[in-house]
């Protein structure tokens, strides 16, 4: 993927760089009005209403549990 290119050579050129790559293919979104979209009242049941909540500084940290996702280049 391109991007994923870019940001290779963005840390090689600067290894000062944090990157990290989310692939996550589940549709995520929201009606401009704010009243439809990925903010749950209870405990979200998928992860990304938990990056927007981290994002926006409702929560702490990100964690994401297991090691095991099966992906084409092996860092699942």
């Amino acid at each position: 993927f391109f991007i994923e290119e870019i940001c290779r050579d963005m840390y090689r050129s600067d290894p000062e760089w944090k990157i990290i790559l989310l692939r996550y293919f589940n549709p995520v979104g929201a009606h401009p009005s704010g009243f439809i979209g990925e903010d749950p009242s209870g405990i979200p049941n998928n992860l990304m209403p938990f990056v927007q909540q981290v994002a926006v500084g409702r929560r702490p940290t990100l964690t994401v549990y297991g090691n095991d996702y099966s992906t084409k280049d092996g860092t699942g």
